[in-house]
């Protein structure tokens, strides 16, 4: 899996727990059409990234243990006096709005 599609699929697993519908490993790897091994690869990797993830086994999904804000991108630290911004981050943002 390339580097972006592995983001993608962050991005998808992060809005899956946020509404409680991930389902277990298997069916969360038919949701994502990738293999179970590449859910628990994928949950380890949002894990290291420090995103507070468990199996609820009541709710059958995975769910965060508090809330977090994912943000992938990178955010200026300079200042911009004019002209156009190339924050990245802004343009992640705007895409996905």
């Amino acid at each position: 899996m390339k580097f972006i599609e592995k983001l993608q699929v962050i991005e998808r697993v992060d809005g899956l727990i946020r509404r409680k519908a991930t389902g277990s490993p298997s069916n969360l790897s038919r949701k994502l059409m990738v293999s179970e091994r590449c859910v628990y690869d994928i949950i380890s990797l949002m894990k290291s990234m420090e995103a507070p993830i468990y199996f609820c086994s009541s709710r059958n999904s995975y769910c965060y243990e508090y809330e977090v804000d994912l943000i992938l991108g990178f955010i200026s630290q300079r200042k911009i006096t004019g002209g156009r911004s190339c924050d990245l981050y802004l343009q992640y943002q705007n895409l996905n709005n």
